[in-house]
């Protein structure tokens, strides 16, 4: 028994689940005394009308100063062009879109229990709003419960997130604070059709609120698409999805929310560990 634990332990800790299904978040955080490089690049693309593409590229630097909690430090640029949008100025920008901090704190090893189990804070400064690309100044934060399983042992993985995510932007014309919400529900699986390769799928469910409260739904989305993370070398991965809007509705009605969200996103992530 004690050596058939130990096989199935070395099978599971063959693969690290934090960037194998896309936007959806693993609960892996590495191993104590890691270091890691990230370059992330995320793609919005697609309003109601006109040409509209938003990409935020964002460098970190992970540290892993114990088993159960990492920290990072994060700079994110961005480019906007934007072009005959309804409610949005015309616009072709490269900008500091501003800073932030995660920390990740692992309630549940899934090596060693039944689930791995994952809570992840990232408190944001921006000077750039993330859909008009106009100059402002923002605070907010993400809160994300991220669990995933071995389906299958090494070959078939699950995770399931949910997310809650404030913003306070301080826009310049008029001068005043505008206060929204964002909360969201994603869950993908991933398999190893190779050795070094992962194949597979999430679908994503966000909702949008005017204020910081649960009061005033201003508009929802449903997306979906494939996923994929290929092992380039021991501790160096490219990893990336593409989701589509399938459905959604805003105050505007319509059958997307063309408003809050956009009718695609992709994410292209290089990671190496060190």
């Amino acid at each position: 028994m004690a050596a058939l634990a130990t096989s199935q332990l070395a099978r599971a800790s063959d693969a690290d689940s934090e960037h194998l299904f896309g936007f959806t978040e693993g609960a892996d955080i590495g191993k104590a005394g890691e270091h890691e490089a990230e370059s992330e690049t995320i793609g919005r693309f697609g309003k109601s009308a006109g040409s509209y593409a938003a990409v935020t590229q964002t460098e970190s630097v992970k540290v892993l100063p114990f088993e159960t909690f990492r920290v990072s430090a994060n700079a994110a640029f961005a480019y906007f062009g934007i072009s005959g949008v309804p409610g949005l100025e015309d616009r072709r920008l490269v900008t500091l879109q501003g800073f932030s901090f995660e920390a990740r704190y692992m309630l549940m090893d899934r090596h060693c229990g039944p689930f791995g189990l994952t809570i992840i804070s990232e408190p944001r400064w921006s000077r750039t709003d993330a859909t008009s690309g106009e100059t402002t100044k923002g605070f907010g934060g993400t809160l994300t419960v991220a669990a995933d399983w071995e389906l299958i042992d090494n070959r078939l993985f699950g995770a399931l997130n949910v997310l809650y995510d404030s913003q306070a932007t301080r826009f310049p014309l008029p001068f005043k604070w505008v206060y929204d919400l964002k909360i969201g529900v994603s869950g993908a699986v991933s398999t190893r059709v190779a050795s070094a390769l992962f194949l597979g799928g999430e679908v994503r469910y966000l909702r949008a609120y005017d204020g910081l409260g649960l009061g005033a739904l201003s508009g929802q989305g449903l997306f979906a698409g494939p996923t994929f993370y290929i092992q380039i070398a021991r501790g160096m991965a490219l990893s990336g999805a593409w989701n589509r809007q399938i459905t959604g509705r805003a105050a505007s009605n319509g059958s997307l929310d063309l408003t809050h969200f956009e009718r695609q996103q992709a994410k292209l992530r290089f990671n190496v560990n060190f």
